[in-house]
C-alpha cells in the first residue's frame, strides 16, 4: 500500500472517518458546543509530537475535537505537523472545519484564547453561528480598553457594528472575553462570599464555563480507558482514543464489556468441544479440555494436575524426572 503524501495517520484514517460519521448520526447536538484539543500520550520519536504543559499527558499526539455540554464528542481532527496546514490561521481553520456540519443553525461555539479572534467571530456570524471565548490581550484589532486598569469586580467592554463584544473583567486576575451574543451585564451566581454578600459575575463568564465543561468531561471519560502502553504504536493509540472517547458511564461500559466477553467465551467453548482433536506440525495435540476440578488438598485449595498428553511427550523425550519439572500444572483433570 502506497503511503499518502499528506496524511501521516493514513493507517487509521478510514476508522476515524467511520467513527465520526457514527458519532454524528446518533445524537442531535445541543445549542452550546465547545472546541479544544486533547492529548494522546506518546513519548516516542515522532515528528509531530506536541508538548502542552497544561495537560495531564504533556507529550503526545494532539487531537482537536468538538463536544457538547454533556461530554459527547461529535467530531475529531488530528494535528500532524506544520506542513499539514494550508497557509496561516490554524486555529481559525480548525474551528471552521469541526463546526462546519453544525453551522447555520443558531448554535454557539465555545473556544479558549488559542482559537478566539475577531476574524473567526465575523466568519461564524456570516454562517448564523455565535462565538464565546476567552481572548488574548495582544490579539490584533483589539480596542485600547485592555490597557485600562480596573478594581476587583469591575468590568469594561466595547461592541462593534456587527454586535461583537469584547470585555475585560477583574476577578482574582484579569479575564478578557469575546462574545457575539452577550453584553457586559453582571448577574447573581447564587453563591455568597465570607461576608455573606451575594457574588456577581458577568453572564458571558457563566455561559463560557458551562459550555467549556463538556471538553473536561470528555477528557475525564476517555481517561478511564487510556491507551497508554509502551508497546502500542502511536497510530494505534490515536485509534484507541477515538474508539473510547464517547459519552458512557464507566460502570455501564464495564458491564457491557463483561457481557460481550462472556458471550465470546461461551462461543469458544462450544467451538472447542465440537471440534475434533487436531495436531500441530510437531504431532502434539492442541485440543485440551479445560474443566473445573473438584479435588482439593488439605488446605481446601484446588488441586493442580499436569496435562497427561504433554507430560507423556516430555517423559518420552527427556525422562520422567525432567518432565515433572518442565511440564506445568493446570486446574484440569485431564487432557483429551
Amino acid at each position: 500500500m502506497k503511503t499518502p503524501v499528506n496524511d501521516r495517520i493514513y493507517k487509521v484514517r478510514d476508522l476515524i472517518e467511520r467513527l465520526v460519521k457514527n458519532y454524528q448520526s446518533v445524537m442531535e447536538p445541543s445549542e452550546y458546543m465547545a472546541i479544544d484539543e486533547s492529548m494522546v500520550s506518546f513519548r516516542g520519536r515522532l515528528k509531530f509530537r506536541q508538548y502542552i504543559p497544561g495537560k495531564a499527558h504533556k507529550y503526545g499526539v494532539k487531537l482537536f475535537k468538538i463536544c457538547e455540554v454533556n461530554g459527547y464528542t461529535h467530531d475529531v481532527n488530528d494535528y500532524a505537523g506544520k506542513n499539514q496546514v494550508d497557509g496561516k490561521g490554524l486555529a481559525c481553520r480548525v474551528v471552521l472545519e469541526l463546526s462546519n456540519p453544525f453551522l447555520n443553525s443558531g448554535r454557539t461555539i465555545v473556544t479558549d484564547n488559542f482559537y478566539t479572534s475577531l476574524p473567526l467571530a465575523n466568519k461564524l456570524l456570516e454562517n448564523n453561528t455565535h462565538l464565546i471565548g476567552t481572548l488574548r490581550s495582544n490579539r490584533i484589532r483589539i480596542p485600547e480598553i485592555f490597557k485600562t486598569k480596573l478594581r476587583p469586580g469591575e468590568i469594561i467592554g466595547r461592541e462593534n457594528i456587527n454586535g461583537i463584544v469584547v470585555a475585560k473583567w477583574h476577578d482574582k486576575r484579569y479575564v478578557s472575553m469575546m462574545s457575539t451574543k452577550h453584553n457586559i451585564n453582571m448577574v447573581e451566581t447564587g453563591k455568597k462570599n465570607p461576608k455573606n454578600e451575594s457574588i456577581f459575575k458577568p453572564q458571558i463568564i457563566l455561559d463560557y464555563n458551562a459550555g467549556k465543561a463538556g471538553i473536561d468531561l470528555s477528557d475525564q471519560l476517555s481517561s478511564y480507558n487510556s491507551p497508554v502502553r509502551k508497546s502500542i504504536r502511536r497510530y494505534h493509540k490515536v485509534a484507541t482514543e477515538v474508539l473510547l472517547d464517547k459519552k458512557i458511564s464507566i460502570t455501564k461500559f464495564r458491564e457491557m464489556l463483561v457481557d460481550v466477553l462472556l458471550e465470546l467465551d461461551q462461543l469458544q467453548i462450544a467451538i472447542i468441544s465440537d471440534r475434533p482433536t487436531t495436531s500441530t506440525k510437531h504431532g502434539r495435540k492442541t485440543n485440551h479440555k479445560f474443566e473445573e476440578t473438584v479435588e482439593r488438598d488439605y488446605r481446601n485449595r484446588k488441586v493442580r494436575k499436569r496435562c497427561l498428553h504433554c507430560y507423556s511427550l516430555k517423559t518420552t523425550a527427556v525422562g520422567s524426572k525432567k518432565a515433572s519439572v518442565e511440564t506445568k500444572k493446570y486446574l484440569i483433570p485431564s487432557c483429551v
